[in-house]
């Protein structure tokens, strides 16, 4: 990249790391470094320090700031890049249509998506800078690294990402390439969200009340796998995918968990041509609501939809469901409330057939996925869910898709979605 270097402006720039990781991966020279972080560890403010710095160090460098998907990024990592890393006197340009950055001093960078590999496939870099990397395949991450043949300056791939499973190939290329011996060149820095002196207490708070997979993940930043949870069948990785605009045609499907002070509802539409089911809304309001103020909210989310099924409660909550009938909500005894395990096998194999795809914005039902686990004993497992109480989503969904065997639904066809990585 060739442009003219002019005077340094008068920027006063201090970095002070929140937790020994961060500090670690910004100062890393290896050519190839990440940052695994819980929530609010700091992954993407250091992944953009760490970007700004290499290109004010050494001038005339190039480089890329890249998510799996473009879109994904405004609201993310360039926000941060803006707000909190980049003091506007050390660019002399920015072209918002081609998200190219000018520097002072020569050095440039792209913000770019790799959902658009063909824009990426001529650049010569010096650095790539991946943000959430757990959305990124091996081929994007050794499609990036070939790019990196800038002339004359360090060259760096970095990604900054939440952990994941350890079947990932992050995992791979960084956690069990050391324990083998072959990670040279690579270097992996880990932090949970409570070693962020600056997050608010509230906010720790809440994290805490997380379990299972989805607190060793997102509060303690571990790569842990799947023993123990009730759907270990859940392929996030096939499963977890971008919210779309669900067609009008599409059928839909609802299940509702009673109760006063913890009222859960699950939204499901149903592919006609595939017969998939899409998990599109979750409804978890908290308590003070009436029956009548319930149907109303469900009406509004569903308005110009055909609502074909809902079903809710146990076999016991007949009275409620009659409440919600007179509303103008016509529910209907689950096919399965005698029995939980029957229920959630069902659900199980419609994971293990990955036919029941999540949108990725669906927050509190992925925590209750992620952490609906068997309870231990003595280290042993056993069948007793923990805190089941807790987890309303869940019930809510075992309450209306139990009405599908996994062999019935349709999966002939393949179905061409956006996939992502772990939240």
């Amino acid at each position: 990249m060739t442009s003219q270097t002019i005077e340094r402006p008068a920027v006063n720039l201090a970095f002070s790391p929140i937790n020994e990781a961060q500090r670690g991966f910004m100062e890393t020279g290896a050519p190839r470094s990440m940052f695994s972080g819980a929530f609010g560890a700091g992954k993407t403010l250091a992944l953009c320090t760490k970007g700004l710095k290499l290109s004010l160090d050494y001038p005339g460098n190039f480089g890329l700031l890249c998510r799996k998907n473009r879109s994904s990024m405004t609201h993310t990592t360039m926000k941060t890049w803006w707000d909190k890393v980049c003091p506007g006197e050390l660019v002399v340009d920015y072209n918002k249509t081609e998200g190219l950055v000018k520097f002072y001093n020569g050095s440039g960078i792209i913000f770019g998506g790799l959902d658009d590999p063909l824009k990426l496939g001529s650049l010569e870099l010096g650095w790539v800078g991946i943000d959430e990397a757990i959305e990124t395949t091996e081929d994007d991450w050794r499609m990036l690294e070939g790019r990196l043949r800038l002339p004359g300056v360090l060259h760096q791939i970095f990604a900054a990402t939440n952990p994941g499973p350890p079947a990932h190939y992050l995992h791979k290329l960084f956690f069990e390439a050391r324990a083998e011996g072959r990670a040279e060149g690579s270097e992996v820095y880990q932090a949970g969200t409570l070693e962020n002196p600056e997050l608010p207490e509230d906010y720790k708070d809440r994290l805490k009340s997380y379990t299972g997979v989805y607190y060793d993940r997102y509060v303690l930043g571990r790569w842990t796998g799947l023993e123990g949870l009730v759907y270990s069948s859940f392929n996030e990785k096939v499963c977890r995918i971008k919210r779309f605009e669900i067609p009008k045609e599409w059928l839909i499907y609802t299940g509702h968990d009673f109760g006063g002070a913890n009222p859960a509802a699950m939204f499901y539409a149903q592919d006609p041509a595939t017969g998939y089911f899409y998990a599109w809304h979750e409804y978890l309001p908290g308590g003070g609501r009436s029956i009548y103020e319930h149907v109303q909210q469900f009406k509004e989310i569903t308005t110009g939809r055909n609502v074909i099924k809902r079903a809710g409660g146990s076999h016991q909550e007949d009275e409620i469901r009659q409440g919600y009938t007179a509303q103008g909500w016509p529910m209907s005894e689950p096919l399965m409330a005698h029995s939980v395990a029957a229920g959630i096998a069902r659900v199980f194999g419609l994971h293990s057939l990955n036919k029941l795809f999540i949108f990725d914005d669906l927050t509190d039902y992925l925590r209750e996925k992620l952490s609906y686990a068997y309870k231990k004993q003595d280290g042993v497992l056993t069948d007793v869910i923990e805190d089941k109480s807790k987890f309303h989503l869940m019930d809510a969904e075992r309450y209306v898709i139990s009405d599908f065997a996994p062999e019935s639904v349709m999966g002939s066809q393949v179905v061409k979605v956006q996939r992502v990585g772990a939240i």
